[in-house]
């Protein structure tokens, strides 16, 4: 899914070389030294770092990570953790989304993190299917930011991610286009119209329009489509239901339209695609 996105990042303010090792970031997010931008003391970003994880790790219910430019992970929550289904954050570092998520959906992931990665790109309200251990698919919205040195090179990725509808509920101040895009989770069997969208969020449909397609980069109906098309490939994979049902399911009029549509952007047939990740348990290009 696409999202709003600018130029900003995190910020280290020294220059190391290159790191692949934790110990360098994670932990005590490494020795390097933070400063605002334009003034304050350099402080040792040691402090913060572990002030910051062991307040995140206090806080069960907020998944949150750090990953190389492997995207491997060097830090992460005790509610990453939690989510994954591991029993402690060791089990994680050093590991990519490929080592611990389905195939399917760490495809989904690595192509946004590497957009981060090597674009710069910044996610803010990233909507991802989260497939639990034990337990059906969630949506969850997630921010995803590069993490870059003084002079502008990546090092790194930050991430945290929260429930769709918990973080819809507890948004402060309240996000306006979140009630839409927790409307689309839910209703996408149904016809959804950019009037039934907006009216979610309390706007015009105009209004809406040009709001949403500035925050994400999609219109309504194009956002609307990757998220049945999400929705349709996670049925494909961890269920057994058929074509006809996947498509009554993710809001298409039948399962030719599902199947036509589903070939046209993933380049792959329903059955195709649903063998392929039935058969496999990496990821793969």
């Amino acid at each position: 899914m696409r999202s709003g996105h600018d130029s900003r990042s995190c910020v280290l303010r020294r220059r190391t070389g290159p790191w692949a090792d934790r110990d360098r970031f994670a932990g005590g997010f490494g020795r390097r030294l933070a400063s605002c931008p334009d003034t304050g003391p350099k402080v040792p970003l040691d402090y913060w770092g572990s002030a910051l994880t062991e307040a995140l790790n206090l806080m069960p219910h907020i998944p949150a990570y750090l990953k190389d430019t492997e995207r491997r992970f060097l830090w992460c929550s005790e509610g990453l953790v939690r989510l994954t289904g591991f029993q402690a954050g060791s089990q994680l570092l050093g590991l990519r989304d490929e080592d611990v998520a389905p195939a399917d959906l760490a495809i989904q992931y690595r192509a946004n993190e590497e957009q981060v990665l090597e674009h710069g790109r910044r996610f803010v309200g990233l909507v991802e299917l989260v497939r639990k251990p034990y337990g059906p698919s969630t949506w969850y919205i997630s921010t995803k930011l590069p993490v870059r040195t003084v002079d502008g090179t990546i090092i790194g990725l930050v991430g945290v991610t929260r429930p769709l509808e918990r973080r819809a509920a507890a948004a402060q101040p309240p996000d306006p286009l979140l009630p839409a895009i927790t409307l689309i989770a839910r209703e996408m069997h149904r016809r959804l119209t950019v009037a039934d969208m907006a009216k979610a969020a309390a706007m015009s449909a105009s209004q809406f329009t040009r709001r949403f397609k500035t925050r994400f980069g999609d219109t309504p109906h194009q956002y609307l489509r990757r998220m049945r098309l999400t929705a349709a490939c996670d049925m494909l994979c961890s269920t057994d239901l058929p074509l006809a049902a996947i498509a009554a399911a993710t809001g298409y009029s039948d399962q030719s339209h599902f199947s036509n549509d589903f070939a046209r952007h993933q380049q792959s047939t329903p059955s195709a695609y649903r063998k392929r990740f039935r058969t496999t348990g990496v990821a793969s290009t």
